[in-house]
């Protein structure tokens, strides 16, 4: 970066505007990312999607782990819903079905991710997080909302 002079003092807008463009050229964003996780949808009648796509991260720390999980809803639905719930086990979204999808009645059949589950019925998808599946003490829904039209959850699970 060469750094112009003015009577022997270095210009600050010049060193702050090629500080600044440096550092969004650094950090500019990707596009996203598609979901780790792949729920396969298990039909029952209609039109289903294959798949209910999830990011999923997990967060190690000593003697347990903190995980994320966001459902990729808007594959299939415009907008979700958290379904009030004071439990800290269990967890339920809502989201209505697109018109191409409305007819669908299945759900997700995921052995490997027995607490991560999409229920597909009554023109509408039910996405939940049930901690209590887990075979461990421990385990606590921390936050739970909706984030740009998905399902987002956050738990924790320590010995």
């Amino acid at each position: 970066m060469k750094l112009i002079h003015v009577g022997g003092i270095l210009c600050p807008l010049f060193l702050a505007g090629a500080i600044a463009s440096t550092a969004k050229a650094q950090s500019a964003p990707g596009p996203l990312a598609a979901p780790n996780v792949q729920l396969k949808v298990q039909r029952t009648s209609g039109n289903c999607p294959q798949t209910v796509g999830l990011w999923w991260l997990a967060l190690p720390y000593e003697g347990g782990a903190e995980h994320t999980v966001v459902a990729d809803t808007t594959a299939f639905a415009d907008s979700t819903d958290l379904v009030k719930s004071n439990n800290k086990l269990f967890v339920e979204f809502v989201s209505p079905l697109r018109s191409n999808y409305a007819s669908c009645v299945g759900q997700t059949q995921g052995q490997e991710y027995p607490f991560y589950n999409v229920q597909f019925k009554n023109k509408k998808a039910y996405f939940r997080v049930d901690l209590r599946k887990i075979n461990a003490p421990g385990q606590l829904i921390t936050y739970k909302s909706v984030v740009a039209s998905r399902p987002y959850v956050r738990w924790a699970i320590a010995d």
